[in-house]
């Protein structure tokens, strides 16, 4: 009797363990369902572009085509076509722009200016950095070599200006290392009122592409060209001083500088950040708009 009693209870030990054991087969399916899902996980993990909208600090800084001056409307130049464009798009939920241009601005100043506590402060926290500067450094050398200038001359003060217009990318990186900078260009102001002399066209071009070679030397800068806007334009670009842009240049001004923000696409901006592929953002070499 006692060994039957035994027996019975080994017999149910067994069923129970049986079945609280899974088959080898069942063990296998169980196994790659847990991968499907991984699988699944991991697509999941490719962030569609905009899925989380972020909040943008932009800064645009220079001279008077930051500022403005010119546009009859009084409402900053460039700049607020700048902020719609921005706000526009699917990924951000807000932007903050803040217009730190100087009429009169020469790259010395703006070197002045960047070591100003408030102003980097400003410029640390910005994603991205609007600067358009140069032009009244070439200003200056008209108005101290007028009556005794020439293409070397230019040169010389070339050679000058680039090493402060380098100094003005290494003091921005120095305070935000990761925002897109835009180096916007400049133009000849005198291409109608001094058509006959071609030589400032000359110089232009040349200062021009020195800006864009010192932008080359950065990551994350894009030089973008304007000057062909105001010289195969048939409309009236100007405004009344006849010197810098109206409305209606200022907003070929924003559009060209569109353009390169599309090719660019800077908007989820930081390293470290993923793109809508679900990829690290890595900083890109300054590319020129041509």
């Amino acid at each position: 009797m006692k060994n039957w009693k035994k027996t019975m209870t080994l017999g149910i030990c067994i069923v129970v363990l049986t079945s609280c054991s899974a088959p080898t087969f069942l063990m296998k399916n169980q196994e790659e369902n847990v991968y499907e899902k991984q699988v699944e996980l991991a697509a999941k993990d490719q962030i569609p572009k905009g899925f989380f909208p972020v909040d943008l600090d932009v800064v645009a800084i220079g001279d008077s085509l930051t500022e403005g001056v010119g546009d009859e409307t009084k409402e900053g130049g460039y700049v607020p076509f700048i902020e719609k464009y921005i706000s526009e798009q699917n990924e951000v939920d807000d932007v903050q722009i803040t217009n730190l241009g100087k009429r009169g601005n020469r790259t010395d100043q703006l070197l002045a200016r960047l070591n100003q506590d408030s102003i980097a402060e400003k410029v640390s926290r910005a994603d991205m950095i609007y600067l358009t500067i140069g032009g009244n450094d070439v200003m200056k050398v008209v108005r101290d070599y007028f009556y005794n200038i020439s293409i070397k001359t230019f040169k010389t003060e070339q050679v000058k200006y680039e090493k402060r217009l380098n100094q003005v990318f290494q003091r921005i990186r120095q305070l935000n290392p990761d925002a897109h900078i835009y180096l916007v260009g400049f133009y000849n102001p005198f291409f109608k009122t001094l058509s006959d002399v071609k030589e400032i066209n000359v110089v232009i071009d040349e200062w021009n592409e020195a800006s864009k070679k010192i932008a080359l030397k950065y990551d994350n800068v894009t030089y973008v060209k304007v000057d062909d806007i105001f010289y195969k334009s048939e409309d009236n670009l100007f405004g009344k001083d006849e010197f810098h842009p109206n409305q209606k240049g200022y907003k070929l001004m924003a559009e060209r500088i569109r353009q390169s923000m599309q090719k660019e696409d800077p908007l989820l901006g930081k390293k470290g950040e993923m793109n809508q592929k679900g990829e690290e953002i890595k900083n890109n070499k300054a590319k020129g708009n041509e």
